[in-house]
């Protein structure tokens, strides 16, 4: 293998390893600071800006987004203890099902119209005898109440109640129904008690949005998908933007791991360039890795966790259980690269007076001594710069992703 290639072949293993390392602290910090759960409620913070709504949605126990006793959808609350509810610790929920989303909003918007509209015609019911009569409309109302339709057959089921009296009654709650329905400028369909839910939401901007979401809905299955598109274009939006702060996290890594163990790119390839021993080292474990499958199985292995942990996905269903495996990753890794015996790394030499101006050591670019004007007058700056070339070129390939330069290093290795 010609000494190019191997310099190549050299830089790209290390980009690989210091890729892998980089998803796998993003892992860690993903796990440990659980970015994915607070992305999600930032998402939801923006939809639902009512705080009372928000209290009860974070809270219920289909969707425990927040850590704490749930507030019941009936339950009155002040706008600052649902504020505190809101905001409270964050519980271990990264995703949520689009469809239990829509319930659980549904349910909380039309509870309280549901018993403002039809309770008093359930207290009727129950004041009736026993009997499949009683069951009969109790069973009608409670469809009514869960899907919005079945008004006519409540009526005919009405006109044929035998007691006079309690047929009289029911009538005239049935024409208060209307008439409050009336009087709220609503429609008479099937989602009139989701419209009478939305009328009584405080934070007119929160209100106004589901107004508008429903403009188009009949039925309360259209209603439902409405929601459910609404959600789903936010969680969409709320995906891209994680997938944008991840990647910026990738970035913040490799700059910090660049300049901290002083992994400088120029550096690097001079050094194999000029060392044919660490040079033919260097390329023989790095064929050997893509050879045998390991490296591959590195970096499946690590974007796998990475991708749980970005999915909200548990690899062992314990948190505390991921962020060890996570830890231990990023150990193993720290300690492949370091077994390479690289030229990184720092050191402070300091450089008698007597030292020609021009000599090799004043041009070291891990000496830190040599990067003060004062102590290098014709060098430091050359030095400086290329050195901010160097670590540059280590952070943008970094944070490339090792699939990339596998792919690379696999086709040159496989010539």
């Amino acid at each position: 293998m010609a000494a190019i290639v191997e310099v190549v072949v050299g830089v790209i293993f290390v980009y690989i390893l210091l890729s892998i390392l980089v998803t796998e602290i993003n892992t860690l910090i993903s796990n440990a600071f659980r970015l994915r759960a607070q992305n999600l409620r930032e998402a939801l913070d923006q939809i639902i800006e009512d705080p009372v709504m928000r209290a009860k949605i974070y809270s219920h126990p289909l969707i425990q987004l927040v850590e704490g006793r749930a507030i019941l959808p009936t339950q009155r609350i002040s706008a600052e203890d649902a504020a505190n509810v809101a905001n409270g610790a964050i519980a271990a929920v990264d995703w949520i099902d689009s469809h239990t989303f829509v319930d659980v909003v549904l349910n909380n918007i039309k509870v309280e119209s549901d018993q403002e509209l039809f309770g008093a015609l359930f207290n009727v019911i129950d004041g009736m005898p026993s009997g499949p009569e009683r069951r009969g409309l109790r069973l009608i109302v409670n469809r009514i109440v869960s899907s919005g339709d079945g008004m006519d057959d409540l009526r005919e089921a009405i006109h044929n109640v035998d007691q006079e009296s309690f047929r009289n009654a029911l009538n005239e709650t049935l024409a208060q129904i209307d008439e409050e329905i009336s009087q709220m400028g609503l429609e008479p369909n099937s989602i009139v008690s989701v419209m009478a839910g939305i009328r009584q939401i405080d934070n007119p901007y929160f209100r106004n949005a589901l107004s508008t979401i429903m403009a188009t809905a009949t039925t309360l299955d259209e209603a439902k998908y409405n929601i459910e598109k609404w959600f789903d274009n936010s969680m969409s939006r709320a995906s891209t933007t994680f997938t944008v702060k991840m990647k910026t996290l990738s970035i913040a890594v490799a700059l910090i791991i660049a300049v901290l163990v002083n992994v400088d790119s120029l550096h690097l390839a001079r050094t194999l360039w000029e060392d044919p021993v660490l040079r033919q080292q260097l390329s023989a474990a790095a064929t050997t890795a893509v050879t045998s499958g390991e490296i591959e199985a590195m970096i499946n292995e690590a974007n796998q966790a990475n991708m749980n942990a970005v999915s909200g996905t548990s690899a062992t269903g314990n948190v505390l259980d991921d962020l060890a495996t996570s830890s231990n990753d990023v150990v193993d890794t720290i300690q492949d690269i370091q077994d390479l015996r690289l030229p990184v790394g720092w050191l402070w030499q300091g450089i008698d007076e007597g030292v020609a101006l021009d000599h090799p050591s004043r041009s070291n670019p891990s000496n830190i001594w040599n990067y003060f004007p004062w102590n290098n007058p014709n060098g430091w700056l050359g030095l400086l710069f290329a050195k901010i070339l160097g670590l540059a070129v280590t952070i943008i390939s970094a944070s490339q992703g090792a699939p990339f330069w596998f792919n690379i290093l696999n086709k040159i290795v496989s010539r």
